[in-house]
């Protein structure tokens, strides 16, 4: 569940560059069972034996999906980097911080799993900081071409340092 949470997470904000909520989520997961219903497909009303599926994502698998959804955004901006293009990182740096806020009102109150994987989220979030401390600061010494390179041997050398790899 918190797969596919990650995963529709992830679609919505590389459509509306926001995140989505549980409610949308939950929208989505409803579905009509039509058991020996009309081929015409009748679309004014719902056939005499349909019924109406839902399944509900939990507050807590919500919470784990959006947290491992930032490791599928600091992908993003490593790769955005590597295709030539320098808004998305600093875009996704205050998106991730938003999030990283939102985890912090949370703190111990939440899921057990929340706190593991909240180290996740502020490698994360470091991680995107630092490339875009990198662009601002040395971006202009750096070819754009060989920028890929720079931020994948750090990114590769950071997870070393904290035994991750």
């Amino acid at each position: 569940i918190q797969e596919y949470v990650e995963a529709i997470s992830f679609l919505h904000y590389i459509r509306h560059r926001s995140l989505i909520s549980l409610e949308e989520i939950n929208a989505r997961l409803v579905f009509m069972n039509t058991e020996n219903s009309d081929p015409k497909g009748s679309a004014e009303a719902p056939p005499s034996g349909a019924r109406v599926l839902t399944f509900q994502v939990t507050p807590a698998d919500y919470l784990l999906g959006v947290a491992d959804l930032t490791g599928e955004l600091m992908r993003l901006c490593i790769g955005s980097v590597g295709n030539g293009d320098i808004d998305t990182p600093f875009q996704l740096s205050q998106f991730l911080r938003q999030i990283h806020d939102g985890f912090s009102y949370i703190g111990n109150t939440g899921p057990y799993e929340v706190s593991k994987k909240l180290h996740t989220l502020r490698q994360s979030l470091g991680k995107v900081e630092d490339a875009c401390y990198t662009l601002r600061v040395r971006g202009s010494e750096i070819p754009k071409h060989m920028l890929a390179d720079v931020f994948c041997s750090r990114t590769t050398h950071m997870d070393t340092e904290e035994g991750v790899v």
